[in-house]
């Protein structure tokens, strides 16, 4: 039911990469319904649409294959043809030795990723542990970590320790762009949702030098650094080099277990 008691809950990544899809939603933008819009990590995202608390939200790409009822919206998203800096395998051992992979409970798509990439080319299999940043918190019980979004900035290139790019890993395994998140939209959902997500992200292009700022300070991020990442370092239109991309992941995990296996995830409207 949709109406003035009862709005259309959408929900959004509080991560740096997320914000130039959100814009407008934060704003306020108009709506051909009622709407209510918050954010969460992309895990709990995933967990509210399960649930039935929201019809649509930014969520992991490895969460949608497991989710009946909802599809991805073709059109946007966050990826990457490169290294991004935000989602890292971090190790203090040779990664054919590792044996614990301590998981970023914020993360899916992330932990099966470096999971995939551990079995399939490093040819380990480690136990998880679910944990959280800070790394030397999840170095406590682990050999390596992955950690993501803008926990995973802050570290980047300053650990002292084996890092890995996931997505840059991911590019040079398979030369397909890498999808981390994806608009989830429930069969059920309202017409007109998906013009207002293009919106929202349309009211970010709109202001980008207005808002960069912004979104540096709020992350903590130089601003210099905060532009690189948004503006060359991740892409948002998803065509179709990045469906491909996605559907290879989907594909690839399945095979090795880590995911089940989902055909039909696209929303082609």
């Amino acid at each position: 039911m949709t109406d003035a008691t009862h709005p259309v809950s959408i929900v959004g990544v509080q991560f740096l990469n997320a914000r130039p899809l959100l814009a407008g939603l934060e704003a306020g933008i108009t709506a051909p319904f009622p709407y209510r819009f918050a954010t969460a990590e992309p895990s709990a995202c995933a967990d509210r649409l399960a649930a039935g608390e929201a019809v649509a939200g930014l969520v992991p790409m490895a969460a949608l294959a497991g989710m009946p009822g909802f599809r991805a919206l073709c059109g946007l998203g966050v990826a990457a043809r490169q290294e991004v800096r935000s989602v890292l395998l971090v190790s203090k051992v040779p990664l054919a030795q590792v044996g614990t992979l301590a998981a970023h409970t914020a993360s899916r798509t992330s932990v099966a990723l470096a999971r995939l990439l551990l079995a399939q080319r490093w040819g380990v299999r480690p136990r998880i542990v679910p944990s959280r940043p800070p790394l030397e918190a999840m170095f406590a019980t682990a050999d390596a970590a992955v950690i993501i979004g803008d926990p995973a900035l802050a570290i980047c290139g300053r650990t002292g320790l084996l890092e890995v790019d996931l997505a840059g890993a991911w590019v040079e395994w398979t030369g397909l762009p890498f999808v981390f998140a994806v608009w989830g939209v429930a069969d059920a959902a309202p017409a007109g949702l998906a013009p207002v997500l293009e919106r929202s992200f349309a009211f970010a292009r709109e202001r980008w030098e207005e808002l960069l700022p912004r979104w540096a300070w709020e992350h903590d991020v130089g601003l210099d650094d905060t532009r690189e990442y948004l503006e060359d370092t991740l892409t948002y239109r998803l065509g179709d080099d990045e469906r491909a991309g996605a559907q290879e992941f989907l594909r690839r995990t399945a095979e090795a277990g880590l995911l089940p296996f989902r055909d039909e995830v696209w929303l082609d409207a």
